[in-house]
């Protein structure tokens, strides 16, 4: 047959002609070596799937987080307008810094593609602006 300019880039079994004698059950293997072939193809593509959705996922985060520490930075100006004590605004600068580093490792998590890492730090996140929000959000007569 020569070269083919379309070959897969996955192994396929070549056809070496008329089966040995010793290849009995030939049918039964080929029709197993397609299943396997096929089974390995629709799994490569599914990583290959994933693994796309994923850089595509934490280039996102990339940019969500780059854009949430250009925000941060703002927080303290309402500062003015929420009438805290100084110990409360303490707290407060506290927490928009806590806020401001946890989001700084996100993006570095993302940055370096450390993918089991951007769930918890997301958490980190949220707890953070959760404490910030029950501290500073809600009424203070109750």
């Amino acid at each position: 047959m020569g070269c083919t300019s379309n070959q897969s880039e996955y192994s396929q079994l070549s056809d070496t002609g008329k089966p040995a004698l010793h290849s009995i059950q030939s049918a039964q293997l080929k029709i197993l070596m397609q299943q396997l072939n096929d089974l390995m193809f629709e799994h490569m593509l599914n990583e290959v799937q994933i693994d796309r959705q994923r850089r595509y996922r934490t280039k996102e985060i990339v940019k969500v987080s780059e854009n949430l520490l250009a925000t941060i930075e703002f927080i303290p100006n309402a500062l003015p307008n929420l009438s805290l004590n100084k110990s409360e605004q303490k707290i407060f600068l506290n927490l928009t810094e806590q806020l401001k580093n946890q989001v700084t490792l996100l993006k570095q998590e993302a940055e370096n593609n450390h993918v089991d890492a951007i769930a918890k730090r997301a958490n980190i996140i949220i707890e953070t602006c959760n404490t910030c929000h029950h501290l500073f959000r809600q009424n203070k007569t109750q």
